[in-house]
């Protein structure tokens, strides 16, 4: 290999390349969205079903899928879901469709399945409120485990604020949504109410088109035009104080305040995106190195190109300061480790404008 001396026996120039400074981050992910959901195979399609498919549009979709039966009768739903996705913003779509009747158990195996692909954003739409709760924070959590970092939006189907507010269970990776919304229903023929669930599919959307800073507080969704219910302002703040990010009727459908359920460290889905993409950079970044020399030369060159992606966070605004230390002792080296401390500013939203009039 170039990066040695081969064996010197015959004389001769003998020359070896030392790489390690030409590593750099390359473009790091962080709008796929990945949704499971029931569905009936397109015309002549036999892979379909069971399978995981990248889509860009719904005319990606409708050669894969066939259209979703009325919802009232709701056993094919994942175009229904993938419709909302589309309209509020989302781009890269990892679709895995069940067939009518999926239990949890498939609905499970199904999520299983998208988290083997790069995914950011998990969603299934159709499942009930407790029965995603049980299924998708699970499977991001087990997947933070497997070093894939990525969020979950659900929606509610609680009929009142307080049963609302009774289905947060706080966790830094989930998204609780409400109320549900209106939809044209083509196999119906009209405008009908989608179930609180669905909006998980439409906000998803909408975070998905975001860069990781960007966050969904006051942003309008594009592809919804009327609530199931409006909350008064009462109830929107004991939604928010209940850590569920609300959605309002003003000027457009927008989210009152893009919040996790977690409500404390990463209360803001900005900030547990930020880290996200950070932590997934980082990796992509220090990748490369396992497996070469442990020595100065090459921790220096480790420090240069984790130093040019954290930069570009600064210049794309995702951080407004950061500090980055890669070291390792002689016991470090003889254990194989590299130590790379990274201390890092996120970029927070602006929430409240105080504004004081002095008269005189």
């Amino acid at each position: 290999m170039e990066e040695n001396f081969a064996e010197q026996i015959v004389p001769g120039t003998f020359i070896r390349v030392q790489a390690e400074g030409l590593i750099a981050p390359k473009g790091v992910s962080f709008g796929n969205v990945g949704i499971v959901g029931t569905a009936a195979a397109a015309e002549d399609v036999t892979d379909a079903i069971g399978q995981t498919h990248i889509l860009g549009s719904m005319e990606d979709a409708a050669k894969l899928y066939a259209a979703s039966d009325a919802l009232s009768a709701g056993t094919l739903n994942l175009m229904r879901g993938l419709a909302l996705l589309f309209a509020n913003g989302a781009r890269t779509v990892y679709a895995h469709a069940l067939a009518a009747g999926a239990d949890q158990t498939a609905f499970a195996n199904g999520t299983a399945e998208l988290l083997k692909d790069t995914i950011n954003i998990l969603v299934a739409p159709e499942l009930a409120t407790a029965t995603a709760l049980q299924v998708l924070p699970a499977a991001v959590n087990a997947a933070e485990g497997d070093g894939k970092d990525m969020i979950t939006v659900i929606g509610s189907d609680a009929s009142t604020v307080t049963a609302v507010v009774d289905q947060v269970a706080a966790n830094k990776r989930v998204v609780l949504v409400s109320p549900g919304v209106r939809a044209y229903d083509p196999a119906a023929g009209a405008m009908v109410t989608l179930p609180g669930n669905y909006t998980a599919a439409a906000v998803a959307g909408l975070v998905a088109s975001l860069a990781p800073q960007a966050s969904p507080t006051n942003k309008v969704l594009a592809g919804v035009t009327q609530l199931a219910t409006r909350y008064s302002y009462g109830q929107l703040k004991a939604l928010l104080q209940g850590n569920v990010c609300a959605l309002e009727d003003r000027q457009g459908i927008r989210v009152v305040r893009g919040i996790t359920t977690e409500g404390e460290a990463f209360a803001q889905i900005t900030t547990r995106r930020i880290v996200d993409y950070a932590k997934a950079g980082i990796r992509q970044v220090a990748n490369p190195f396992v497996g070469r020399l442990n020595n100065e030369r090459v921790r220096t060159a480790l420090h240069g190109a984790l130093d040019s992606f954290l930069t570009t966070m600064v210049v794309d605004e995702a951080l407004t300061g950061y500090q980055l230390e890669v070291k390792a002792t002689r016991a470090d080296e003889v254990a194989g480790r590299c130590i790379v401390n990274v201390a890092m500013q996120p970029t927070f939203s602006i929430d409240y404008i105080r504004v004081t009039l002095a008269l005189s």
